[in-house]
């Protein structure tokens, strides 16, 4: 499932694509059929909006999957189905069904309720969610499964704000999560922007995540500082090897340099810390982005990195490549090689590569893409995935 969420949201775009037609329809459907090495699926998305009524919007996701093993019933999940009002002055906003809720800092959940968001006087903002989660394959009305949050923040300046949240999980009635999170971001200058954000553990009293950014832009030049504590509660998918070996639970502090070489050209140098438990290790990362053309439909790009610690540290390289062809095509490619510091008889050499191609043109879209990569886990594996869609807007 995680090779094939990488190339769903890495090549094909489906759920960020679906939502983006012209904002000039009020009612807008789309449907894909998706087929797999795994199984067959399909995908509709349903966003309706502008037209029915100011103020008022509605989303559906619905994933349909086919049967994984002979014999066994075809199954689907709704992903998302929610009905979003606001008020004209946007002092009140209201979102009710099933969705993905962000309080600040706090780890985001997937839950069937409600969400509101109120402004109120001299800046103040209140957020607050409740409802049930959601757990795929677990059985409806799953008696005091039930989670509650609330975030109350101060918009600050003209892009900032500082707030502090709340969320409590229960689980048959039992503390599953409680954490309590703050963050704050403020624009200092036009060049100057910091950045703070910490969410801590209740139920199982720990730091679960901790940043602290600060960025100067000057002309051509970019630069930022960092320092991150992530636990393993709050690490985010893998889409590539990079991001398997890479994001573990640790703490991390460095610095990263942002170099605009030219009117296409970018360059990045990272050099930064790693400590895991009492070990510590370099992070070192060189990477260049090329646009071939003004609006950076197609480009090339390459990275070298150097991360892990102790019996972990690995060299990495990865390329990638975006190339915009003729008749509203494109075909994208990346490569990632790991070479680890000990193999431990798991291979010199670990590779990852993706390639994908895509068309779209009249409200049809079709893509295929296949994934192949060799690690500890696999000797060898490959998946393929493709997709036809169709979008429809209703006047």
């Amino acid at each position: 499932m995680r090779a094939l969420a990488a190339v769903a949201a890495g090549a094909l775009g489906v759920v960020g694509a679906a939502v983006a037609p012209a904002a000039a329809d009020p009612l807008r459907l789309r449907a894909d059929a998706l087929a797999g090495t795994a199984s067959p699926a399909g995908l509709l998305v349903l966003d309706a909006a502008g037209g029915l009524r100011p103020g008022l919007s509605a989303e559906a996701v619905v994933w349909i999957a086919g049967a994984r093993t002979p014999g066994e019933d075809t199954g689907g999940d709704v992903l998302v189905v929610a009905v979003r009002g606001q008020t004209r002055s946007g002092a009140l906003a209201v979102r009710a069904g099933r969705f993905v809720s962000s309080l600040g800092a706090l780890r985001p959940a997937h839950v069937d309720g409600s969400a509101l968001r109120l402004r109120l006087p001299r800046r103040f903002d209140v957020e607050a969610v409740a409802g049930i989660p959601v757990e795929p394959g677990a059985e409806a009305g799953r008696a005091w499964d039930w989670l509650a949050g609330a975030r109350l923040a101060r918009r600050l300046g003209d892009g900032g704000s500082a707030g502090l949240a709340y969320v409590q999980r229960r689980d048959a009635g039992r503390l599953a999560l409680e954490e309590l999170g703050a963050d704050a971001g403020l624009a200092l200058t036009g060049r100057h922007d910091v950045g703070a954000r910490a969410a801590y553990d209740l139920a199982n009293p720990g730091l679960a995540e901790a940043s602290v950014t600060a960025s100067y832009r000057r002309r051509a030049l970019r630069t930022e500082v960092y320092a991150l504590h992530r636990a393993a509660s709050h690490l985010l998918p893998a889409t590539s090897l990079f991001s398997v070996l890479g994001d573990v639970p640790s703490e991390r502090a460095g610095a990263v340099v942002t170099w605009r070489a030219a009117p296409r050209l970018d360059a990045i140098a990272e050099l930064g810390g790693r400590r895991v438990d009492a070990d510590l290790g370099l992070e070192l990362a060189l990477r260049a982005r090329l646009r071939l053309d003004d609006r950076g439909a197609s480009s090339v790009g390459g990275e070298l990195r150097r991360s892990g610690v102790a019996d972990g540290a690995w060299c990495g390289a990865r390329a990638t490549a975006r190339i915009a062809l003729p008749r509203a095509m494109a075909v994208s490619a990346e490569l990632e090689l790991v070479a680890p510091d000990r193999d431990h008889g798991r291979g010199a050499v670990w590779p990852w590569g993706l390639v994908a191609m895509s068309w779209e043109r009249a409200g049809w879209q079709a893509a295929v893409a296949a994934e192949a990569s060799a690690s500890p886990e696999y000797l060898h594996r490959v998946d393929v995935l493709g997709q036809l869609g169709r979008r429809w807007g209703v006047p």
